[in-house]
């Protein structure tokens, strides 16, 4: 298993597997915590003359990690003085206001069957209990313990895209959508101008068995058109992100004339489902549909139904 630290400054270092102690930093053995399961809160209730209780709900905080480095400032091409002044400014504990397109650090590890990724930001001062002055040439060793949080929880696997398209100015069909992940999807569609018809259905069935069932297992949701204006449209059903927005970030439900919500996330351990998407009225040269179907895992490796 290989395992990198990608900074907030675009930096890389190679901290676990084959590439370790390139550039004079490894992770230190016995220091790293926090990285395997996600953290999970469980609510539970009970009567006043229950025996026991029932489950209620689960949700995931934040996850807070623990990440010890040796630096070897004899080692690689910096001195121990950089080397320590690197993971300061790769590993930030805000984002920089005056940067936008700046990312968070993150962790990245690969796997045999697949590469995650979990973005991280300083939570708390950095630890260090030196027994010797660890800028003397004959010593130049640092061993400081980072303490950093993740907002999001789940490493991010490579997310996948399916596409629904046509040069008609009408045209149905059917588009892909699976979750491979033990985590509820959260998907998303990116939308051109059109009057789109978008599947919305609830799920029923065992793990790895879903299908399009219940209550509402031929639900579609029909939108207004997209206006020139707008150039394009995204649904997200992220709660904490507009539903129905332009691709400039301007919120649509009003303009969608109090149509239907967006309800059904897709289930854990969905196989791969065809589902009908249509749209009509579109401007030349057609229109496209990309359902955005992120991989979310509780840890950095496995997790796939046996």
């Amino acid at each position: 298993m290989d395992v990198a630290i990608i900074g907030a400054n675009g930096f890389r270092l190679d901290v676990a597997g084959k590439n370790a102690g390139r550039q004079g930093v490894i992770l230190a053995a016995g220091q790293v915590q926090g990285i395997y399961g996600a953290p999970i809160s469980s609510e539970w209730k009970r009567a006043a003359r229950e025996r026991g209780g029932r489950f209620k709900d689960r949700t995931f905080p934040w996850r807070d990690i623990t990440l010890g480095f040796h630096l070897f400032g004899d080692e690689g091409p910096m001195d121990i003085a950089r080397l320590d002044s690197l993971l300061d400014q790769m590993i930030t504990d805000a984002p920089d206001k005056y940067d936008p397109d700046e990312q968070l650090a993150r962790i990245v590890v690969k796997s045999k069957r697949d590469t995650r990724r979990l973005f991280i930001q300083r939570q708390a001062d950095t630890d260090l209990d030196p027994e010797f002055d660890p800028t003397l040439d004959d010593e130049q060793y640092l061993n400081p313990i980072y303490r950093v949080r993740s907002g999001q929880p789940f490493w991010e696997g490579r997310k996948k895209v399916t596409v629904f398209t046509s040069e008609d100015s009408s045209a149905s069909g059917y588009i892909e959508v699976s979750n491979p992940t033990p985590i509820e999807m959260w998907q998303s569609w990116v939308l051109t101008r059109a009057e789109w018809t978008i599947p919305d259905p609830s799920w029923i069935g065992p793990k790895g068995k879903r299908v399009p069932g219940g209550e509402f297992g031929d639900r579609v949701v029909e939108l207004l058109p997209i206006a020139d204006a707008h150039a394009g449209a995204r649904i997200n059903y992220d709660p904490m992100r507009l539903m129905l927005e332009s691709w400039a970030g301007v919120n649509l439900l009003g303009e969608n004339g109090g149509r239907d919500y967006f309800m059904h996330k897709i289930p854990p351990y969905t196989p791969p489902t065809r589902l009908p998407i249509s749209y009509k009225n579109s401007p030349s040269g057609g229109a496209r549909a990309e359902l955005h179907q992120p991989r979310l895992w509780p840890k950095p490796w496995g997790g796939e139904l046996l």
